[in-house]
């Protein structure tokens, strides 16, 4: 059995470089470059700065995030 209310946090003093999946949730305030694919919802938090692809079912976006990159909401195939 699997916990729908699985959170996945990465704070400002994370660097990433890759990709990242994740099922269920998932709130960034630091720096990714690379690919983000998640099931469910995607927060984006001010320090943020992502550059690359993002997939998610749904994003909140706060004020001072930086995005350089392609978006993609909702249900696609690159997010399964």
């Amino acid at each position: 059995m699997q916990n729908k209310d699985e959170v996945t946090i990465l704070s400002p003093c994370i660097s990433l470089e890759g990709e990242l999946w994740v099922r269920d949730k998932a709130i960034v305030n630091c720096h990714i470059q690379g690919k983000i694919r998640v099931g469910g919802k995607l927060e984006i938090l001010s320090e943020a700065v992502i550059e690359g692809e993002v997939y998610a079912q749904a994003i909140e976006i706060d004020s001072g995030a930086i995005i350089n990159g392609r978006i993609v909401i909702g249900k696609n195939k690159q997010n399964s």
